[in-house]
């Protein structure tokens, strides 16, 4: 038997801020009352964010005069579902297309043009970082994960879950292994081809004013596709939309990156607030992560990596909840909002992601904590996105540094949390005060993040200056 109480506080809680935006209330104002905290959340929580943030996006391309947009796999899903219906609703001058990338997709295929950024990235740090993850990130079968394993000595079994300060050692040995950058090398080139030719069959050479949209956190994306299609000949920069990005790839352009809800240089309660795994879980698309590409007869085509069932139904659920909305949204406006209107219902918004992901009821700590999650570049065992943390894991997120939550102080003790909210409020206790702690940890956190931001620009802008 559903918690009818509990879902009607909880729709009263969300239903005291999205009535701040008068268009959003016009359409969720006597909807009925879901059947559980999964369609709760999803109808009057991660819709108005969805069709805020791409009305946003359409704004900014129209008024830069985009007339190509591409949404990157697999967070691009639902965002590029929206734009078809807003750009056919507002009857908009926008192409919107699904581009079929992950990571991976894109960067193994330049590993072999820089071997030195190649082994930063594949001995990137991470939740459970183990020697088998870091050989399968370089794209190694496992006949050969297994031959360089036997011919490195590392101290490490295969699946043991590295220390961070491990990890530069790692990358120097692995850096004058022969046979492992042979491998590498060889899995790069031949990757290489697909991917070019995926990419100029969906008209990225072409000469059209495009941009991609994307989650963000980072931008690396963007960086590694205009390093590939400069390579393939673009000369055109790149520009993409994010919803938030943290920071940027060193030697970016800062007008090519444009934010919805938070910068790398500013916006801080927004980022404290806000969890990008929780973003990527429940924002995905029905089919794994591409992996590669392959050629069928003169089309190149994506190829995908597992999902399981229970994921393709979860998404399948929240389907069901977004685009409804989206429909009956673009039907009542008919039209892209003014300037002030779009930073009104994004302040709305972020608050409404303020409570879902930094104050989650115990329903969607259990329903979207228990969801499979993985940060690694490559999928492969997933563990719980808000993990069941003991009192001892809880307070270590907020009181030790980071060295020591990758390193722990005996093997296996400290465990870390994809969305430590949603693991605080499962855990049943202490609730308030390790919410308290954690937000003044992420403060912090993203104060320094800012202030080292703004050091990195303020240093490259004196080096452009001097020469």
């Amino acid at each position: 038997m559903r918690n009818v109480q509990g879902l009607e506080d909880r729709w009263e809680q969300y239903r005291k801020v999205w009535r701040r935006s008068f268009r959003m209330a016009q359409i969720l104002e006597g909807t009925p009352l879901p059947v559980d905290a999964l369609a709760l959340t999803s109808t009057y929580v991660l819709a108005p964010a969805l069709g805020s943030f791409v009305e946003w996006v359409l704004h900014e391309a129209v008024k830069s005069e985009k007339k190509r947009l591409y949404f990157l796999a697999r967070d691009g899903y639902f965002p590029w579902r929206a734009a078809l219906i807003f750009c056919e609703e507002y009857r908009l001058p926008i192409e919107c297309r699904y581009l079929c990338c992950s990571r991976y997709s894109l960067r193994l295929p330049v590993f072999h043009l820089d071997r030195k950024a190649a082994l930063e990235y594949v001995c990137r740090g991470g939740i459970d970082v183990t020697m088998e993850k870091i050989l399968r990130r370089a794209g190694l079968t496992e006949e050969e994960r297994g031959e360089v394993l036997r011919s490195v000595s590392f101290p490490f079994a295969p699946e043991e879950i590295l220390p961070y300060a491990a990890l530069a050692e790692i990358r120097h040995r692995l850096g004058e292994c022969a046979l492992f950058l042979a491998h590498m090398d060889r899995h790069s080139r031949g990757a290489m081809p697909g991917l070019a030719g995926y990419l100029r069959q969906e008209g990225l050479l072409e000469d059209a004013a495009d941009a991609v949209v994307d989650s963000g956190w980072v931008g690396s994306m963007q960086k590694t596709l205009q390093d590939v299609l400069t390579f393939m000949g673009r000369t055109r920069r790149l520009e993409g939309y994010y919803w938030g990005l943290y920071d940027l790839p060193s030697g970016a352009c800062r007008e090519e990156y444009h934010t919805y809800a938070f910068a790398p240089e500013g916006n801080l309660w927004a980022k404290v607030y806000f969890n990008n795994c929780l973003f990527e879980a429940v924002y995905t698309a029905p089919h794994g992560m591409t992996l590669s590409y392959r050629r069928k007869g003169e089309r190149y085509i994506p190829c995908y990596g597992h999902m399981e069932a229970g994921q393709k139904t979860f998404v399948k659920k929240i389907e069901d909840c977004l685009l409804p909305y989206i429909r009956r949204f673009a039907k009542t406006w008919r039209g892209l909002p003014d300037e002030r209107m779009l930073n009104g219902d994004r302040h709305v918004v972020c608050k409404l992601f303020e409570q879902f992901m930094g104050r989650p009821s115990r329903s969607e700590a259990e329903v979207f904590g228990s969801l499979p999650f993985s940060d690694d570049v490559l999928e492969g065992k997933a563990g719980q996105l808000a993990a069941p943390l003991t009192e001892e894991e809880l307070r270590a997120h907020h009181f030790l540094p980071k060295l020591l939550l990758m390193t722990g102080r005996k093997k296996g003790l400290i465990r870390e949390s994809a969305w430590y909210e949603g693991s605080a409020v499962r855990s049943g206790k202490r609730v308030r005060r390790h919410l308290h702690q954690y937000r003044l940890y992420q403060a912090a956190r993203q104060l320094r993040k800012m202030y080292h931001f703004q050091r990195e620009r303020e240093r490259e802008h004196e080096g452009r200056a001097t020469t």
